[in-house]
């Protein structure tokens, strides 16, 4: 009988004939590595975790085993196989001949040897099933996990095979096997003349059959082939003794006494050096990480991976000997060389060192136009549908679990899509799964905008989802409650960039994972962020007193840790010490003792204050005020002396006034230590390539002054009047959305802040004091001269930054 709850694979173009109660667990009879046998249940058999549950028939009791210490599962009853239809058999004018039985030797680590006839076998990465025939041609279900294989052979080897079918004579097959053993010594080079190296698996083999080789010094190697003569050769010897850093074999390409190219094909043939093709090579970014980008450009050289302890790289010149030096010394590394073209060699660097590109300094747009590893993600998705759609026709029901994480297209694509993310500016990438066969779903956030960037067979959703969590250190067990994590994709990839990982459980038993790129940013300098003069002049001086609290209010993603970190990078002086906790570090500068609050620890916000107090702070950035206790604290440390920036999630400065005393904060105290608060959003900006100029009509002018008027006391003629007048013309050019290649023809480039500031003086203070409402707090502000998100936003429409339909989206 075949247990509903057992997903047990059968052999090759075959099915299992279930003819009994499926509601019944499976017996089985395990060989434990202890010694010990076991007859069970088996109730659950999970291949991605490596272990089993069992029920010990006589007691009852549960088990869980790990494969680790099991040599053999079998299923005690025989099963009865039935031939599936296949596509080929369908097709054919006469029935295909039945599959043979192979026969199987399977030598256990504790030296126990199996042997017998099997009807096919599944191999997998964590163990192999085999199918042994009994009398009746019932097969039993046999597993061996991977840990307990010592070895093992199924089937007979080519030559037995031609052997056996009177193909070829014994007297063939050793003649064969001799040319065999003869191409194994044969020289590397020689090797590589007919073909390429493109992986590191070539490679390691390469470097295998070469290493107990002599190493030809390259005149020798070139009068042995005879391209030179030992009066060339002597001639080159004597000029390189004038300036020893020109290589030789330069030398005498500069001599004409042999072209670069034959050079280079003396080099592979005589000194055993490898030739890799770097366009389609697998880079191993812990390589990359080993050598910084100012080296690789100077010495024209790029890591390749990691072999047995020993760092390869490939170098135009394979005998610059300086270079592998200092790379040894560095590394402190054995340093392995490879050739490779120049122009693979320039190619390499402008893909995976980001930070530079081109011969004259580079810079890191050059990287836009880079795909990863030589292959765009629509080819790497393409690749994934064509696999998908091989299997499909390959097998009319296909296994999921048959695609695991590790698969070399969903890694590059995975490392792609993130890669992508981080190029374009990506805030978020959104990877959302749908039941039955409906495609998995990838989109990023750009400009506060979902856009479509990918769709994956369904058949990968749970193998891409499974590598996510691997990479933020999650686990990949648990689908019904929802984790965070982080992804540090310096482990992975080239990009410095970490990622915010959250998975969420949907219906049907699948998950969407959510990914915020926290790109390892610079603050961006205060004069940048959009300010108009007077708010920027205004807030410089607030940022400057030595005590008080400065709040920036708005919601998640409208840019609020960016201008805390911009203000911190105007006041940041070695006079000054300035302690920030944030969750998670997304800006670093230095100067900054910067800390990173865990919740889960009981490392908090308010803990992290009450320690910074302690610490002799001047200044004290915390990145949220979420609760009661954490408020509080800031308060009392802006009141003894110190400066205090932070974060609400409020819609505007005047109701942060409102929700900071309906946390209980005190509201004399309040106003004695508030001194400004800022509130802002990000709207998208036209793009400056292809924004098409325009005049409003009278109407159209007329709603956006009474737009502009709302909720105040203001007069919309005399407003339209002051714009007029402000440009010193009776009519007022727009700016609207166009379209271009520059951005995607969306019309809009980029993001722009739109700011509130609202500042303390002693009328406000008496109104917080009071607590007064809203709308009195407002009134005040703007008789004071702030001028609200939505004015602020106008104002930029007017300049040609934005339009009013942005301003609207992002204002209420």
């Amino acid at each position: 009988m075949i247990a509903t709850n057992i997903n047990w694979p059968a052999p090759p173009y075959f099915k299992f004939v279930d003819t009994d109660d499926q509601s019944e667990a499976d017996l089985c009879l395990i060989y434990l590595k202890n010694g010990t046998k076991v007859i069970a249940s088996l109730m659950d058999f999970k291949l991605e975790q490596s272990t089993i549950l069992i029920e010990h028939a006589d007691t009852g009791m549960q088990e869980k085993l790990s494969f680790s210490a099991i040599n053999s599962i079998q299923l005690i009853d025989p099963v009865s196989l039935i031939r599936e239809d296949i596509e080929l058999e369908k097709r054919s004018q006469t029935p295909l001949p039945p599959v043979d039985l192979q026969t199987f030797h399977v030598i256990l680590s504790n030296d126990e040897k199996l042997a017998g006839y099997t009807q096919g076998y599944h191999n997998t990465e964590t163990g192999l099933f085999i199918y042994p025939v009994t009398k009746d041609s019932n097969v039993f279900r046999t597993f061996i996990p991977r840990s307990s294989i010592h070895h093992y052979k199924i089937g007979l080897r080519i030559g037995e095979i031609l052997i056996e079918e009177n193909l070829a004579d014994q007297a063939t097959v050793d003649s064969a096997l001799e040319s065999q053993v003869a191409l194994r010594a044969q020289r590397i080079g020689d090797y590589l003349s007919e073909s390429q190296i493109v992986s590191a698996d070539e490679l390691a083999i390469a470097i295998k059959l070469q290493e107990h080789k002599p190493m030809l010094k390259i005149g020798e190697a070139l009068i042995q082939l005879g391209l030179i003569s030992d009066t060339q050769l002597d001639t080159a010897l004597n000029k390189q003794k004038e300036n020893r850093k020109i290589p030789l074999g330069k030398l005498l390409v500069d001599m004409g006494a042999i072209d670069e190219r034959a050079l280079k094909g003396a080099m592979a043939k005589k000194l055993g050096i490898p030739y890799v093709s770097l366009n389609k090579f697998n880079f191993d970014p812990n390589a990359i990480r080993l050598i910084p980008a100012a080296f690789a450009k100077r010495e024209m050289v790029v890591p390749l991976c990691l072999i047995e302890g020993a760092l390869i790289v490939a170098l135009e010149d394979p005998m610059n000997f300086k270079a592998l030096d200092e790379i040894k010394f560095s590394t402190q590394l054995k340093v392995i060389p490879a050739m490779a073209s120049k122009e693979d060699i320039k190619a390499a660097i402008r893909t995976y060192y980001l930070n530079g590109g081109t011969d004259d300094g580079g810079a890191e747009g050059d990287y836009e136009n880079q795909s990863f590893n030589g292959v765009g993600i629509d080819d790497l998705a393409s690749k994934l549908f064509e696999e998908d759609s091989s299997e499909k026709e390959a097998n009319a029901k296909v296994d999921e679990q048959a695609v695991t994480e590790s698969d070399n297209t969903l890694v590059q694509l995975v490392n792609k899509m993130i890669i992508d993310a981080y190029k374009d500016g990506a805030s978020d990438i959104h990877i959302e799964t749908y039941p039955d066969k409906r495609n998995t779903r990838v989109r990023f956030r750009k400009d506060g905008s979902l856009q479509p960037y990918l769709e994956i067979p369904s058949n990968f959703r749970n193998a891409l989802i499974s590598r996510i969590k691997i990479m933020s250190q999650l686990d990949i067990s648990e689908r019904r409650k929802p984790q965070d994590g982080k992804l540090d994709f310096k482990q992975f990839g080239p990009a410095k960039v970490e990622l915010r990982v959250a998975t969420i459980p949907t219906a049907n038993g699948l998950e969407d994972v959510v990914m915020r790129v926290l790109a390892a940013a610079k603050p961006v300098p205060v004069d940048k962020l959009g300010l108009d003069d007077e708010k920027l002049n205004v807030l410089k001086k607030v940022v400057q007193r030595p005590y008080g609290l400065v709040l920036v209010c708005g919601p998640t993603g409208s840019g609020k840790t960016t201008t805390l970190h911009s203000l911190l990078g105007y006041i940041n002086v070695p006079e000054r010490k300035i302690w920030t906790a944030e969750d998670p570090v997304e800006i670093t500068q230095a100067g900054l003792r910067q800390v990173q609050v865990n919740a889960k620890i009981g490392w908090t916000f308010a803990n992290a204050m009450r320690s910074f107090l302690r610490a002799d702070p001047d200044v004290i950035m915390v990145g949220e005020m979420r609760d009661q206790e954490t408020t509080k604290i800031g308060i009392e440390a802006s009141l003894t002396g110190h400066l205090v920036l932070s974060t609400l999630h409020t819609n505007s400065a005047p109701e942060s006034i409102v929700r900071m005393l309906d946390l209980g904060m005190d509201p004399f105290n309040f106003a004695d230590a508030l001194l400004a608060i800022l509130a802002q959003r990000l709207a998208k900006a036209l793009c400056p390539k292809c924004k098409e100029a325009y005049t409003p009509d009278d109407v159209e002018l007329e709603e956006l002054a009474l737009e502009y008027c709302s909720n105040t006391s203001w007069n919309h003629s005399e407003v339209m009047a002051d714009w007029k007048s402000a440009t010193g013309k009776h009519k007022l050019n727009m700016h609207r959305a166009k379209g271009c290649s520059h951005c995607n023809n969306t019309g809009y480039k980029g993001r722009l802040g739109l700011y509130e500031l609202m500042t303390i003086d002693p009328n406000t203070k008496h109104l917080i004091q009071t607590r007064a409402p809203i709308t009195e707090l407002l009134e005040h502000a703007l008789a004071a001269g702030m001028r609200t998100l939505k004015q602020d936003g106008i104002s930029k429409v007017l300049h040609g930054n934005t339009d009013i339909a942005q301003v609207r989206a992002v204002c209420s």
